[in-house]
Parts: C-alpha cells; sequence; structure tokens
C-alpha cells in the first residue's frame, strides 16, 4: 500500500469518527469542513434526522435484547435509556445485532435508576438468555454415558453442558422478575407477580441458570447449592468428585441429576484426560 493510500485511509477513519462524535452530540460543527458548500446549510437538520433514526433503531435492538427491562420502563423511558447509550456506547462493530452488551453496567451505574435497584440484574439475565439462543449447537445428547457412574471413579468423570449455559448470582430476585414477564404460567400460578413480590419484600438474592434446550432457552431459579454444583461442574468443568465436595452435603445429585438430563441442562457424561471417549 502506498503513502497516498495510507492518507485516504486515515482521513476516511477521521471522517467516520467525527461524523459518530457528531451524532452523539447532536452537533453538525465537527463536520462542517467535510462538507460541500451546498449541503452545509441543511446539515443540521440532516444530522437531527440522521441521529432520530439511529435512535430508533437503536431502541428496536435493545429492546429485542433487552425484554424485561423495557417491560420494567415502559417504552418511553427504555426508548431514552436506548437513545442515550447508544449515545455513550455506540457500536464498535456497525452490527446492532451484537450491539448492547454494555448496558447492565450503564444501568448499574445511572442515578437515575436507583428505585429500580434490581434492574441491573434483570438486564443481566435477558443477556443471557439472548446469549444462550445465540449459541452454538452442541451434539446430540448421550444419556448413555451416564452408565459411567456405575463403574467409574467420580474423580475421572466430567459432565458436560447444554450450550449457552449461564449462572447468575446476585443480590436482587431477578429471576423471579424475569418470569413475571416472560413466563407468567409458570407453577400454574394466577399472580405472576406474587413470587416476584415475596421475594423483594424479602430482600432475598437469587441464583439463576440459563441454558438452551434444543431451541428453547430455559431460566431457573435455583438454590445455592444447585449454583454451587453447576459452576464447578458444568462451568468450570471440573471432576465430579470435586464438583460435589465444593456444593457441600447440601447439594443431593441423585435427585438433581435425572430432572436435569431430562431437561437437556446435561447433555453427556465424559471421561477426564485422553482416556477413550464412551463407544
Amino acid at each position: 500500500m502506498n503513502p497516498a493510500d495510507d492518507e485516504a485511509i486515515r482521513r476516511e477513519r477521521l471522517r467516520q469518527m467525527l461524523l459518530m462524535d457528531a451524532l452523539r452530540r447532536r452537533d453538525v460543527r465537527g463536520v462542517a469542513g467535510w462538507l460541500r458548500p451546498l449541503a452545509r446549510a441543511n446539515a443540521a437538520r440532516g444530522l437531527v434526522a440522521y441521529a432520530a433514526n439511529a435512535d430508533e433503531h437503536a431502541a428496536r435492538a435493545l429492546a429485542a435484547r433487552y425484554p424485561t427491562v423495557q417491560a420494567l420502563l415502559g417504552e418511553d423511558t427504555f426508548a431514552q435509556v436506548a437513545a442515550r447509550h447508544w449515545r455513550e456506547a455506540p457500536s464498535s462493530c456497525g452490527d446492532l445485532a451484537r450491539w448492547g452488551e454494555r448496558l447492565p453496567a450503564a444501568l448499574a451505574d445511572d442515578e437515575r435508576l436507583v428505585d429500580l435497584p434490581y434492574l441491573a440484574e434483570v438486564a443481566r439475565l435477558d443477556d443471557a438468555v439472548a446469549q444462550a439462543a445465540a449459541a452454538a449447537d452442541a451434539d446430540a445428547p448421550r444419556p448413555d454415558t451416564l452408565l459411567r457412574l456405575a463403574d467409574t471413579d467420580a474423580q475421572q468423570l466430567v459432565l458436560r453442558a447444554a450450550p449457552g449455559l449461564a449462572l447468575l448470582e446476585g443480590r436482587h430476585p431477578a429471576g423471579s422478575i424475569w418470569r413475571a414477564h416472560q413466563a407468567p404460567a409458570v407453577h400454574g400460578q394466577s399472580d405472576a407477580w406474587a413470587e416476584a413480590r415475596a421475594a423483594l419484600a424479602e430482600g432475598r438474592g437469587e441464583a439463576v441458570i440459563v441454558w438452551r434446550q434444543g431451541w428453547a432457552v430455559r431460566v431457573a431459579v435455583v438454590a445455592p447449592a444447585v449454583a454451587a454444583f453447576v459452576r464447578s461442574a458444568l462451568l468450570e468443568a471440573r471432576p465430579l468428585a470435586e464438583a460435589l465436595e465444593r456444593a457441600g452435603d447440601a447439594f443431593d445429585f441423585a435427585a438433581w441429576l435425572a430432572p436435569a438430563v431430562a431437561d437437556g441442562l446435561v447433555l453427556r457424561l465424559d471421561l477426564r484426560g485422553p482416556v477413550p471417549e464412551f463407544p
């Protein structure tokens, strides 16, 4: 590449950077020098229209990724949050479908949302659900590999998890709040908010696991002992014996395993190290 090409690339990058800055600040002065004389008169009006269009796209993109946050804030407030987030943390890759990973942290730091202290945790859960939905497909489940439990040292066994598995542990009942919005028929409750209200009144935090079963994303609120086991056995892929020790006596592995396999959380049981795979 010759020096002229290098300079052209540098100038184009600078132009795009100035344009993004102008959009965020709603101020055309930073790019006026790049505009043709006849275009300068209409630049401010065009910039406002372009920025408004960007705000609308940002709101739609974030709503697809954070539907529960939108439901909690309401469409108008959420649109304002999305527009502000677009200006403060714009997409770095140009793909709005992949934008918004920093929203939970932004919500946690936003003093205007102090009346909703659980909002950032709900946002993290929304994001985990979106990531699980987009996770790569896993191999077909192999429940037959569980036969290894009968004759293999637990120190040599490792459980393999479903795609998109995530564990979220927080100070607020994010799982119950999420289910009140996204799965209101859970447990057959006529009042979808009863569980969430009770947890909020008690100041109870929750551990939540997210995974994909086939095409469906599953969300479950679990006990601390189950969360400790999932973290060790499935997320960190520790040997089964070590994961059981970390979970403690409160965890009932025998009672947990069958539903975990039926729900697609556990796909198979592998042998550690270079030992041949299950035939």
